[in-house]
């Protein structure tokens, strides 16, 4: 079983995500009810709220309509496969560092013949059929499975498969802003944020129902404004 059941009673398919499942209510909903940080903050903190204020802050410093849907939607995977932390994250890339590089010096110091065996087997698809073609347990399965998804998404809503640099910009100043108004205080540095200032606003408590209707009303009128504007190219 590879698909999970979403909220509009609609098969998700993580393997194979095609556009046409990408339905505007369950992103708003799994966003709305998704908590940011593995709920280690001060309050629920949903990554529909922390998308919400991503489009806002690409707003502000002048970003296209087209700029700030993509901002909204950087994180629409969350909706079908959560997210790891960025600590996880950084510590699995690392493990699949050494692990190829291991295997790599294994195979250097076989025969010549079993150097080509051994390169043959490190390269092997542990997922074979067609719709697993390219999830290997040997690279960032994790990876793999939610770059698949984004592309339904960007699919689904028009966007490029490369997010805009404005997007990355105002994540960081989000999290910036989160880390000063959700998290509780603690000495050390985030090296990440280095150079990125917080927003002067103070981020609100709201209801995840609240949410929900804000992220799917904003979803629906850049949808539309982007909509017209494709079409008057």
């Amino acid at each position: 079983m590879t698909w999970i059941l979403t909220n509009s009673a609609r098969p998700f398919d993580l393997l194979n995500p095609r556009a046409e499942n990408v339905i505007t209510t369950d992103l708003a909903h799994a966003l709305s009810l998704v908590c940011r940080f593995n709920g280690h903050c001060a309050h629920h903190y949903s990554v529909a709220q922390h998308s919400l204020l991503v489009a806002y802050i690409i707003e502000k410093e002048g970003g296209t309509p087209e700029e700030q849907l993509a901002g909204l939607l950087h994180d629409g995977t969350e909706a079908y496969i959560s997210d790891l932390t960025r600590p996880l994250k950084l510590l699995l890339i690392e493990a699949a560092r050494q692990r190829e590089i291991a295997w790599l010096d294994l195979v250097s110091q076989v025969s010549a013949q079993r150097h080509t065996v051994g390169l043959n087997a490190a390269a092997t698809r542990i997922l074979t059929t067609a719709e697993r073609r390219g999830v290997s347990l040997l690279l960032d399965t994790y990876h793999e499975i939610e770059q698949r998804i984004w592309l339904a998404i960007a699919e689904r809503f028009h966007l490029a498969p490369e997010l805009p640099v404005c997007v990355k910009h105002a994540d960081m100043i989000a999290l910036a802003t989160e880390k000063r108004d959700l998290l509780p205080e603690h000495p050390a540095a985030w090296e990440c944020l280095e150079g990125y200032a917080p927003l002067p606003e103070r981020i609100a408590k709201c209801q995840p129902e609240e949410v929900r209707q804000q992220f799917h009303d904003r979803l629906l009128g850049l949808m539309a404004t982007t909509n017209r504007r494709r079409v008057a190219a």
